[in-house]
């Protein structure tokens, strides 16, 4: 396509060339105000062929209720392929009517983007590729947004055109004709009106907005609203600074604005796109003479008309908008009118009304009824249109972030799967899980509910899960241990670990201990090698809850040899497990034995380092810790080992060394969980940096301190003293021996999870800490490591098996779906991630990447993928190839191939990456996927 188009050349290419011959897709990316929907309509205008234009709405369900849009438009222009397919399928039948001499507009499609990615969503990237590969017809496609898009294959067969603003000649054109019209000629000479245009960056909606304001105010009191934009008037000014001018002139405006024409405004801003005269005459009941306010509106060019259309100018519509959201009286007014306007075509009388020729009022009424709190309302509506509901809403899977659009999803399929008890199961997960999220009183029950329905079908493990949860709560273990052997039944065997790890949770929980052993050990025996590490780790758990370590530490080493021996990554957490416990209960001769089983299993040095230096911890012997670490992290060199590393520094801090334990965590990366929060804290607090001290002490709660806690001396210990329920890591786990030499009492203090807490409050008020003789500057900040969460290259943060779904057992009233196996002093836990790191971290000074390193990293993401991939969802295997791709060109050092291939891995590989630890893949995925 010709690149460096005038406006009205490009409307000649795209009416012409591009209609004729050009690729099926054109974008007109460009900022707001410049022209875009103006050239769409003249495009529309001279097409002598179908041709609609549909505004993407805001706060809607995407992709879906823009399917419906496009239906209703072709509906009304009399164009029947799409509402008259027999099976309701509109995706097929746009695609089918894309295959004619057909032109279709969608504007505004910033509104559609996802926010992860900012990309369209994949159902319209799908489209795109298919008409333009696969079934390629007569029929175009112009998307307009003011938001740029990144990349990717769906863009390869789409001509790009960036819309800018009329050059200054033309500028000088459309303001003279805007004086004119408003007989303002007189108020800027000539010889200046040059510098206006240039001032407002030539942007006609600006200008617009502009000239209103001069029938209130004169020239010279307006420049001071945008001083530093006309003091350099003679240079490019930037699009955004325009638009904040143009918000600006904008207020000004509307602060002259009658009270009639104000309270229409407001009435008329809720609406999300372009509306009929009979939305504004039906206001004449709120509204004193709505016409005549118009007319003002118009006259300021707040209000603009195309055909029987009326729309807002999009910057007075957000200026009013968040205005009236100080207004929740009027507010729910403005949405209950609308609601009316729009479900006048459902009420009784006219209950035969066609689904798709009112799709359009169907979407906004469940909008605006949502937004007033009459979303039964809507269900009595859309329970008459069960059957097309189903058909246009079926392969909806994301979970809406926005509680009001949630509420909007849930209406929408509760009355879809009303009146059945089978089928759709996709549909009835994704209601659960709204539910749920709602959490409102009976939620959870109609959660129950349709999750039992949905495993009537062949449904994904989340279902099952989510089903196994709510069993236990409603209907007690056996229930739960029912539905989980049912689904086990029913899902491959990679998802077997899963159910096992969360039944033998429950059993925990509801006291069933031995039941819990048991299964855990039937587990070991059927699910792979791959995926036993967490199984390994949670019997650990039970045992040592049970007052059993021997054995938890027994189970943990027998692990860690069979996982080793498969070559399965991150193998070294169940010996980290094994060596803190043994460590914290003082058994130096299962230390001793964890280290002769090391040094035969694997014989990495770091390791052996951190079993004697936890020996000598044991034995009290500090100072001697503290040289070994430091030792064992020079053996180690440039791959310094951060379990060891948070050891040396609490053993110098102990020995009162507080500067040298410092030194030691400096550029040395340790993952985000209250362990490593809690160590930072008690270094600030020995350097007298009392405000860091705080900060990482509200880290380790992960929750604002109170004030009480502020000035709690205590407050370190007491954190350090306190064990969570669930599997989360906590500060005495790696740090379970506090000397005595560090505390100032008379002896050491241990504390254990299986044994009560070791203090009471005589013991509590006599701690104290070796604090310097004059604290410092409480504003200084102590550097304790890289607390930007950036990963230096080497370290690799700890492996958690996440679940990749969102239902959760429950420990004692925690959810326990951030919960994770204990595993390493470096980190475990929902903090225990990379995901702050960047990618700039592990790029040479020629800006290249170690290739080798990750290449290791993906493919060990791959293995992880493969294992927690959901096989219902198409989407896991896409990302799973992608990464494969990218190991493949990593292979062959292939860099920039390797990036272009995880750039469409998606969100998940980026999560999934975090979740084991992947630093190096995880920030080159963020990077890629714009995160």
């Amino acid at each position: 396509m010709p690149q460096g188009l005038s406006q009205d050349e490009l409307v000649r290419w795209l009416s012409g060339e591009w209609l004729d011959n050009g690729p099926h897709v054109c974008i007109l990316e460009g900022f707001g105000g410049v022209g875009k929907t103006r050239i769409a309509n003249e495009v529309i205008r001279q097409a002598n062929f179908p041709a609609i234009r549909v505004v993407v709405p805001e706060g809607g369900l995407g992709w879906e209720d823009l399917l419906i849009l496009i239906a209703t438009e072709l509906d009304e222009i009399g164009e029947k392929d799409i509402s008259s397919r027999p099976d309701g399928d509109l995706q097929v039948g746009l695609l089918s009517f894309l295959r004619k001499k057909c032109l279709i507009v969608l504007d505004n499609l910033e509104a559609l983007l996802e926010p992860a990615t900012g990309m369209p969503p994949k159902p319209l990237r799908d489209l795109i590729s298919q008409i333009a590969r696969r079934t390629p017809g007569p029929g175009r496609l112009l998307l307009v947004t003011g938001q740029s898009m990144p990349s990717g294959d769906w863009m390869e067969d789409a001509a790009l055109h960036t819309v800018y603003p009329p050059d200054e000649i033309v500028g000088v054109s459309i303001l003279n004709n805007l004086l004119f019209m408003r007989g303002l000629q007189e108020e800027i000479s000539p010889e200046k009106r040059a510098d206006v245009v240039r001032w407002l960056g030539s942007n006609p909606r600006a200008l617009e907005i502009f000239v209103t304001c001069l029938t209130d105010e004169p020239l010279e009191e307006l420049i001071q609203l945008g001083s530093e934009a006309w003091d350099i008037r003679d240079q490019t000014v930037a699009p955004a600074l325009v638009m904040q001018l143009e918000k600006r002139l904008a207020r000004r405006s509307l602060g002259h604005l009658e009270v009639n024409a104000g309270v229409l405004l407001q009435m008329l801003s809720v609406y999300r796109t372009p509306f009929r005269q009979d939305a504004i005459d039906r206001l004449s009941r709120i509204v004193e003479e709505p016409r005549t306010a118009q007319q003002l509106l118009s006259k300021r060019f707040f209000l603009a008309r195309s055909k029987s259309w009326t729309s807002l100018n999009p910057i007075v519509r957000e200026i009013v908008r968040s205005q009236l959201l100080n207004e929740p009286r009027r507010l729910r007014v403005a949405h209950t009118q609308a609601a009316d306007h729009f479900t006048r075509h459902f009420r009784k009388q006219n209950s035969s009304a066609s689904f798709i020729a009112y799709g359009a009022s169907f979407v906004e009424a469940r909008y605006h009824l949502t937004k007033c709190g009459r979303a039964e309302e809507f269900e009595d509506i859309a329970a008459s249109y069960r059957s097309q509901l189903l058909a246009s809403y079926k392969n909806v899977t994301r979970m809406p972030d926005d509680a009001d659009t949630a509420q909007q999803l849930i209406s929408v399929l509760m009355a879809a799967l009303a009146g059945s008890d089978r089928g759709y199961s996709q549909l009835r997960y994704l209601l659960a899980r709204l539910l749920m999220k709602r959490n409102m009183r009976g939620d959870d029950l109609l959660a129950f509910r349709q999750v039992t329905f949905a495993t009537r079908s062949p449904s994904q493990s989340g279902a099952w899960l989510l089903r196994m949860e709510l069993a236990a709560k409603f209907e007690g273990y056996n229930a739960s241990e029912s539905v989980a052997r049912q689904a086990m039944d029913a899902l491959h065997q990679n998802h077997w670990w899963i159910f096992y790890r969360k039944l033998a949770l429950a059993a925990f929980n509801f006291g069933k201990h031995q039941d819990s052993l048991r299964i855990l050990d039937e587990a070991l025996q059927k699910v792979p090698s791959s995926q036993c590490i967490p199984l390994y780790s949670l019997g650990a758990y039970v045992l040592t809850r049970l007052n059993r370590s021997p054995e938890a530490i027994d189970l943990l080493m027998k692990g860690f040899e069979s996982v080793t021996k498969d070559e399965v990554p991150y193998s070294w957490r169940l010996f980290e497990q094994a060596l803190f416990l043994a460590y914290g209960r003082g058994n130096t001769a299962a230390l001793e034995s964890i280290k002769r089983a090391v040094a035969e299993i694997t014989g990495k040095p770091h390791y052996l380092f951190l079993c004697k230096v936890l020996t000598m911890q044991a034995s009290g012997d500090w100072e001697e810790a503290a040289r070994a670490a430091e030792a064992g992290i020079e053996v180690c060199g440039d791959d310094r080992y951060p379990a060891l590393a948070a050891q040396c520094a609490f053993a110098w801090l102990s020995c009162g060394e507080t500067q040298r334990a410092m030194a030691v965590l400096s550029g040395i990366s340790l993952a985000h969980n209250s362990a490593t929060w809690w160590i930072k804290a008690m270094l600030a607090l020995c350097s007298g940096a009392q405000e860091s001290y705080i900060e990482y002490m509200k880290n380790c709660a992960a929750r604002p301190l109170t004030e009480s806690e502020v000035n709690d001396k205590q407050l370190w210990i007491k954190f350090w003293d306190s064990i969570p329920d669930g599997l989360e890591p906590y500060p005495a786990f790696y740090f379970p021996r506090l000397p005595a030499k560090l505390t100032g009492l008379d002896v050491d203090i241990v504390r254990l999870a299986e044994h009560p807490s070791p203090l009471d409050l005589v013991v509590t008020r006599q701690v104290g800490l070796p604090l310097p003789a004059q604290a410092t500057n409480q504003n200084d900040e102590v550097s304790l490591g890289s607390d930007n969460g950036q990963t230096p290259s080497g370290i690799v943060n700890n492996f958690i098996f996440r679940d990749t779904i969102n239902p959760s057992f429950t420990i004692k009233g925690e959810s326990m779906r951030d919960k994770y196996e204990v595993g390493q002093a470096g980190a475990v836990g929902p903090n225990a991630k990379a995901k702050d790191v960047t990618i700039q971290n592990f790029q040479g000074a020629d800006g290249k990447l170690d290739l080798e390193r990750l290449s290791g990293e993906l493919a060990d993401l791959r293995r992880a993928m493969r294992a927690a991939a959901d096989e219902d969802n198409p989407g896991h295997d896409v990302s799973i190839a992608a990464v494969a791709q990218a190991v493949s060109a990593a292979n062959e050092g292939d860099q920039g191939k390797a990036l272009q291939h995880l750039a469409k891995a998606g969100r998940w590989a980026w999560d999934m990456a975090n979740s084991i630890g992947a630093s190096l893949a995880a920030a080159v995925l963020k990077t890629q996927l714009g995160l």
